[in-house]
């Protein structure tokens, strides 16, 4: 959803908005298309997704990575007030918060098994 709120934002720009905003990089490698990095320019990659096998650990690991997600989206919806953009953001947080409370009760339910 990220991917496609950033195609929508760049999709009319001009190279001259693009250049003032240092997407040059960007255009020269994608143009305007889709295509999955971080912040940094960094790709995506699922080298860093990681299981450990033990319910306790991948949990608390699911747990984390969701509370990052979540202060993702709170971070771009800081910057920005277009509440075309808000409105998807906000859903995405929540979402977020709704996967760490489920992950939260399972990882109950295994504590109280002994696992």
């Amino acid at each position: 959803m990220i991917s496609t709120m950033v195609r929508q934002l760049v999709k009319d720009a001009t190279i001259e908005e693009l250049k003032e905003n240092n997407l040059e990089a960007y255009y020269t490698g994608h143009k305007k298309g889709i295509f999955p990095v971080d912040a940094n320019g960094v790709p995506f990659s699922a080298k860093y997704i990681n299981v450990s096998g033990n319910p306790i650990v991948d949990l608390q690991e699911d747990m984390a990575a969701e509370e990052k997600a979540r202060a993702v989206y709170e971070n771009l919806m800081d910057l920005t007030n277009d509440p075309d953009l808000l409105a998807p953001l906000s859903f995405l947080r929540q979402r977020e918060v709704v996967h760490y409370n489920r992950f939260k009760e399972l990882l109950m339910h295994y504590k109280k098994k002994g696992y």
